[in-house]
Order: C-alpha cells, then structure tokens, then sequence
C-alpha cells in the first residue's frame, strides 16, 4: 500500500516540478481541463475534453437541455467582442425535455411528406371532458368494402354510409340538402339534425360532421364503435377536427377572469420566454350587461383553439354562473390519434400546462348538461313570450276564453318548433326515416323498355319484331 501511495505523490509532484504551478490548480487544470493550463503541458490539457462540452454531451445523450442555455452552448460564437460568450454559461441545473414542457414535441411523417406533430397526452384520473364535436373523412371505398360489391352512383355510396353510420350512432343519413358543404359537391342531413354527410369532388372521400346535438343524443358508446370502425374496417380514415368540452355548472372554480388570468400568468404557453397565444375578449368586459362574456385563445385557422364562454348567460339566465371551456383541435398541422375516441381526457389535460388543474375534476354528464340547457332555456322563452305578447294572449283570453285563445294562436304544423327549442326535442330515434330504409320507386308494369335496338330495312322503314 504504501508504495502505491508513494508513485502516486510522485507522479503528482512530478507534474507540478514540470508546471511550476500550486498543486490544487495545475491537478484541476490536468485532470479536469479547466482553468488555465501550464504552458509547458497543453497538450496534456488538451488531451481530454472540456468539463462543459463532457457535461453537454451527457446532458443530450439523456435527452435533457439547460433551463436557460442550449446543449451546444459551448461551441457558439461570442455574442459580442469582449472575449466572454454569455449564452455558454452553464446553468445551476438541468431539465429533462417531455411534453408537459414544451407540448407537441413529436414529430410524424404523413403519407404525403408532410411533417405534422402528434397532440400531447398527460395522465387524467377523472373524465375530465366529453366530446362536443367530431369531423372525420374515409375513402369512398370503404362502403364497397362494408357493401362486399362495387358501389357505383353517388346514391349508392350514401346509402351504405348511412347503413354504418346508424349501426354507429343509432341514426343515418335522413334528407338530401342538394347544397355544396366544406367544398364538396354534395351533402345530406345526418339523423335529426345530428349533423351532415359531404360526398363528391374531394379526392374520393367523404365527410362525416357529428355536431354537438349529435355528439349528445347518439347511443351510448358511440365513441368505442366509432374507434374500432375506424381503426379496422375504414379506408384510409382521418379525424378532421375534434371539439373537448368541460363544464361548471356552479363556476366554483372555472370563469373567463381565472382563465384570462392564466393567460397572463402564461398557463397558456408551453415554451418558457415564448410569445403567448393571441386573445380576444367578446361580450361587456368593463360592465357585464347578463349577456355572457367570451375569451378565446388562439386563431381559428390553427391546429388548437381554445375558447371560454359564459354558457349559461348565452343560454338565456342572466343570474348563471355556468361556464364551458372548449378545446377545438384540427389537423391543419397535427395529427389526431383515434385513441382521442376513448379516452379523451388525457388530450384535454394535455392541451395547455394551466388544464392540469382539470386533471381530478369530473365533467358533467352529456344528459345532465342538456337539460340544464333545457330548463334555462323554457324559461328565457316563457319570458320572451310574456314579454313581447303577453298583452296580446291577455285580451285574447278576456274575449275569446282560453281554449279558443289557444286554438287561435296556436301553430298548425304539428312538426314546427322553435328552432331554439328543437334540440331538447330530438334523439336518435327521432326525425325522419333513413335513406336506406325508405321505400324505393317501384317501375310500373306498363312501363317497357326495350331490350334490343330497333331494326330498320333497306328502305328506312321500321321492321316489325
């Protein structure tokens, strides 16, 4: 042991004879390579890296960067001339790259080339939000493929789709609208005004749009048929667009002020030093008139749009406190995976950093938000109705007597509801009957066409058969 420890004193102090430096420096500056080095021995300090470039390239090997320096920092030039490079000094600790930092960080190469990313998904333990909206197309191919034969006539292809369709969601395709739509050529009404089908002119696809109202009254686990429909049967599917709801019935802990204050505080923003996303604040913001105030985060063109609504006032209650947040996310430059059908809530929380908040609390469910709905709104119409006739429905009872009065004022189309009021009134099963289940024209018996083109003679004249 001790002539271990001896060649290692004289390997030591033989290092500082040839240096002529203190020991505690020239061992740092050999060992460590920093500091100045001995003009005699520069090659021994230039035979190892630096301490900041070996801590740089550990740092990217395991995928972690500085709080506030990049991982080449050391090899940038001089931001100014006076011989210190600021931007290379390294930080008191580092920071592991993930997506609860930076958001939509992974990247994914599509069919045509094209980069897009994937949407960010965070870990939930409630359903912390419910599907409000949903754009998908397919290849027009699929309804041969669920048809087992050759499709050929836009009415055919329809007709399949609302077949599917109605095993999906509990309706199909109800009426034609005969009006182009999102730059197809065609659309048609899906269930009771559930939402609508695009056909033609579009690369061959369609286009299914599940509104809000179809998002609500479709069957339960619409979203799970959807997903393995989409996932194992269509051809070449695609969601377009998906809207992600939260509600607060009670605005105990979510209003536009809490979340224009996240905005502000950058709950709203991923990257740290970035520019925030752009805003706008709709409605009476200085002096709230009842009518309901809106702020939405980011453009609309966007991939993500966010928006905060006072719903209840905008349903009608001046006095609510009911307040919605809405995530709209379109594949404009994402791409949107299906497991977004069954488990949305991880998608929801992951949109912006401030959503954690969200991550524990429970949504209400779809029924339970219409009919709130539905109270506020029979009530703001009662109120309408009184407001504006009730003066008239008054002397009317006075001359005529209540069932007259009613008869006399009373629509006569058993099918004619406000249009406010029609959504409370509709469900799967309601509307008119699928295309594919309606009765087909039947030719009648006298009508013949003949099977073979008509003999003429050599004359012209029309031979008989």
């Amino acid at each position: 042991m001790s002539t271990k420890f001896s060649d290692f004193d004289a390997s030591v102090q033989a290092y500082i004879d040839a240096s002529g430096r203190s020991s505690a420096r020239n061992l740092k500056s050999g060992l460590l390579g920093v500091g100045e080095p001995s003009p005699g021995r520069a090659d021994r300090a230039d035979s190892a890296p630096a301490l900041a470039a070996r801590s740089s390239a550990i740092a990217e090997n395991a995928r972690l960067v500085p709080k506030i320096a990049h991982v080449s920092a050391t090899e940038c030039p001089p931001i100014n001339n006076m011989g210190k490079n600021l931007e290379g000094a390294q930080p008191e600790h580092w920071e592991s790259v993930c997506e609860e930092d930076f958001g939509e960080v992974e990247l994914v190469l599509t069919g045509k080339g094209e980069t897009k990313t994937l949407l960010v998904r965070l870990p939930s333990s409630a359903q912390c939000c419910v599907i409000d909206w949903l754009n998908f197309t397919v290849s027009e191919d699929t309804w041969s493929k669920t048809a087992g034969r050759t499709l050929i006539t836009d009415e055919e292809y329809v007709e399949e789709a609302s077949r599917q369709l109605e095993k999906i969601f509990g309706f199909g395709v109800t009426t034609h609208r005969g009006m182009k739509l999102n730059w197809y050529a065609d659309s048609w009404v899906l269930g009771d005004g559930m939402g609508f089908v695009c056909f033609g002119k579009q690369n061959r696809t369609m286009l299914i749009m599940l509104s809000g109202q179809g998002c609500t009254n479709a069957l339960a686990d619409w979203e799970k048929r959807l997903y393995e429909f989409l996932t194992q049967v269509a051809i070449r599917p695609s969601i377009s667009r998906i809207d992600l709801a939260h509600d607060d019935f009670d605005g105990s802990y979510l209003s536009v002020d809490w979340a224009y204050q996240q905005w502000r505080d950058g709950g709203c923003s991923f990257k740290k030093g970035g520019r925030p996303p752009e805003i706008q604040k709709l409605g009476n913001w200085d002096r709230p008139s009842g009518k309901g105030r809106t702020l939405t985060i980011g453009q609309r063109v966007s991939s993500k749009f966010c928006r905060f609504y006072e719903k209840g006032k905008k349903e009608g209650d001046k006095e609510s406190s009911w307040c919605r947040c809405e995530v709209e996310f379109k594949n404009t430059n994402t791409v949107i995976n299906p497991l977004i059908l069954l488990n949305p809530s991880k998608f929801f929380v992951g949109a912006y950093p401030c959503f954690t908040a969200f991550r524990t609390t429970e949504t209400p469910e779809r029924m339970a938000v219409k009919a709130r709905a539905q109270h506020i709104t029979v009530d703001d119409s009662i109120a309408i109705t009184k407001r504006q006739f009730g003066k008239y429905i008054r002397v009317f009872r006075a001359l005529f007597g209540d069932l007259e009065t009613l008869d006399l004022i009373t629509n006569k189309d058993e099918n004619a509801f406000p249009k406010r009021m029609k959504p409370f009134l509709s469900f799967h099963d309601s509307g008119p009957v699928p295309i594919h289940k309606q009765a087909k024209p039947v030719v009648s018996d006298f009508a013949h066409f003949p099977s073979s083109p008509p003999f003429f003679g050599l004359n012209g004249e029309r031979a008989r058969l």
